[in-house]
């Protein structure tokens, strides 16, 4: 089994290499660009009557939310026009290292 494959051939194709057959190859994305998570914003009332509905399923994503020294922050997001029981699930890594998570849940109502 290959750990780090360094092997390379003068074609660079590596042809004539045969792989040990109980190898696992896992094929990856790889490093892939930051993309903006869309979350709609309501701030005038006309926004409110005109928009389409909202069936997202994932309501609010930020990967760099930062807390204050007591680790709170606030945030906020509107939720789909779907009612139901919406999860909050919370998860972050300390400066140090130390990763923590927490779900809370809400209702929606229609």
């Amino acid at each position: 089994m290959i750990g780090n494959c360094s092997d390379s051939t003068s074609e660079g194709d590596l042809a004539g290499y045969v792989l040990d057959p109980n190898a696992v190859i896992i094929e990856y994305a790889g490093l892939q660009l930051q993309w903006q998570f869309y979350a709609p914003v309501y701030e005038t009332a006309e926004q409110v009557k005109s928009r389409i509905p909202d069936f997202r399923n994932v309501l609010y994503w930020e990967p760099g939310i930062k807390t204050n020294k007591d680790g709170n922050n606030i945030v906020s997001f509107f939720s789909s026009d779907v009612p139901g029981r919406y999860a909050v699930e919370i998860q972050g890594i300390t400066g140090s290292g130390q990763a923590g998570s927490q779900v809370n849940y809400f209702t929606a109502k229609k």
